[in-house]
């Protein structure tokens, strides 16, 4: 008996569970955005990857989500899958047209990221490139959202290091000039010291001429 009774009750905390805990949360559905102007979708978010498809002025494209700071975005114009830059890309909102870049937001577009080879099995391996993959992949796997880091640049308010105390250049070389007129262009300068006149050099005297012997005739036989 209390065998039925704990049968019959294992369906209901079944069902009590589902409701309690309510339905499965369920995927964010695309946003629609319109191309702002002409421009390229490319096969991940940066430049550096190859175009999938150019789409003009006007297109209407299914929005997916964004990378992080909103700077590319993954749409779908069609059956074509691809990454543009969201500053090409304008949504509408309360207070009017709104570029995704600046306003993604307020637009409440969703935060993604890119997987090389998760994105590009499942959408390019029909595509002539898709076989210099490996070529690509360093690329996402040093910058991962699509753009090297900034440059560092100093801090506010930094200086350079004063100069040592003390320290002077050294003197000109003494009766060096520079030639009339400066230096040509792309010319070379003589290094330090070379102005100065070359060192006098003592010359061999001359040898005297070498007279040579005159030959002598030679006497005539006498006859017998």
């Amino acid at each position: 008996m209390k065998d039925r009774r704990a049968n019959a009750t294992l369906p209901a905390l079944a069902l009590a569970a589902l409701t309690w805990c309510g339905p499965a949360p369920q995927a964010q559905a695309p946003l629609g955005a319109t191309v702002v102007v002409t421009v390229n979708l490319r096969a991940g978010p940066s430049t550096a990857y190859p175009v999938v498809a150019v789409m003009g002025q006007g297109t209407q494209v299914q929005v997916f989500g964004c990378e992080e700071g909103y700077g590319w975005c993954d749409v779908q114009v069609g059956a074509t899958r691809g990454w543009v830059d969201a500053q090409y890309l304008q949504m509408p909102a309360p207070a009017g047209p709104a570029v995704v870049a600046s306003s993604g937001a307020v637009l409440a577009v969703p935060i993604i990221t890119f997987s090389f080879n998760t994105y590009w099995d499942n959408y390019y391996r029909a595509y002539p490139w898709y076989v210099q993959r490996s070529y690509y992949y360093p690329y996402w796997s040093r910058y991962p959202h699509g753009y090297p880091p900034p440059p560092r640049y100093p801090p506010p308010g930094w200086r350079p290091p004063p100069p040592v105390p003390g320290w002077r250049p050294p003197p000109p070389v003494p009766g060096w000039r520079p030639p009339p007129g400066g230096y040509p262009p792309g010319s070379v300068r003589p290094p330090p010291g070379s102005g100065r006149p070359p060192p006098a050099t003592t010359l061999p005297a001359p040898r005297p001429p070498q007279s040579r012997p005159q030959p002598q005739p030679r006497p005539q036989p006498q006859p017998r």
